[in-house]
């Protein structure tokens, strides 16, 4: 860590995942800029951060290998690389703490923030969907990984030799009429019941529990669930923002 820099109001988050990476800047409790990378190297991630912008801090989290040359192009700040052992403002209780993905952590981390005090389910629809649960005392307690969308068309495809592969879009039918209807229903509708049964195993234990829905997905999912749900497209950010926090306040 470098605290040699100029000191301001402004930190620094950046989302590495697999195929797309966010970054956002934040001053205060407020975001100034965020903006979303396909497929980026550190100079395109570089690019997107203007120079009158230089944190107090600055936070990393990737899920797709080694986050070091994106923060050395960023710039020399005060970084946290989100990490197993990097302290966390809940108390983690999963047995194997080096396994659980960087972006469940900050996941819970930003649904904690939001409902504080809550039990919470944490619904993370993307390349695979996530169910993380933390109860009102604030102890995560782990959850469920199941495939995703797009992994389920692929699945589909590559498993079978003669249904296509096809793209997600919203349809408003139970019972396909082609083949591409049927895996549409097959898929979408399975997800959804899926994760209504789910929601509903939680709520028979914790009556109270509220339900967070986010990632790149959710969109298909949010109006069709049965129960009530808030939906927020960058809980990860959020949660990272507040996971940064922690560590520069201790």
């Amino acid at each position: 860590m470098n605290s040699g820099l100029q000191d301001n109001s402004f930190r620094l988050i950046v989302d590495l995942g697999n195929t797309r990476a966010k970054l956002a800047v934040y001053e205060g409790g407020r975001v100034v800029l965020l903006e979303t990378a396909e497929n980026p190297d550190p100079e395109k991630l570089k690019a997107l951060l203007p120079e009158q912008f230089i944190p107090s801090g600055a936070i990393i989290s990737s899920v797709a290998g080694d986050p070091g040359p994106y923060m050395k192009a960023l710039g020399n700040f005060r970084w946290i690389n989100l990490d197993y052992d990097t302290p966390l403002p809940f108390t983690n209780h999963y047995l194997s703490p080096e396994t659980l993905g960087r972006d469940r952590i900050a996941l819970v981390a930003g649904a904690r923030h939001l409902f504080p005090g809550s039990d919470l389910l944490v619904i993370d629809m993307g390349t695979a969907i996530t169910f993380d649960f933390i109860n009102g005392q604030g102890e995560y307690k782990g959850g469920a990984i199941s495939p995703g969308l797009t992994t389920r068309f692929r699945a589909l495809h590559n498993f079978t030799k003669r249904l296509p592969l096809l793209n997600p879009v919203e349809i408003n039918y139970l019972t396909g009429r082609t083949t591409d209807e049927s895996i549409l229903s097959g898929v979408i509708n399975g997800i959804r019941a899926e994760t209504d049964g789910i929601i509903e195993e939680y709520l028979h234990l914790y009556p109270q529990l509220k339900i967070i829905l986010s990632g790149g997905d959710m969109f298909y999912f949010e109006k069709k669930l049965k129960n009530n749900i808030f939906a927020t497209p960058n809980l990860v950010i959020t949660g990272l923002k507040q996971i940064l926090d922690y560590n520069l306040e201790k």
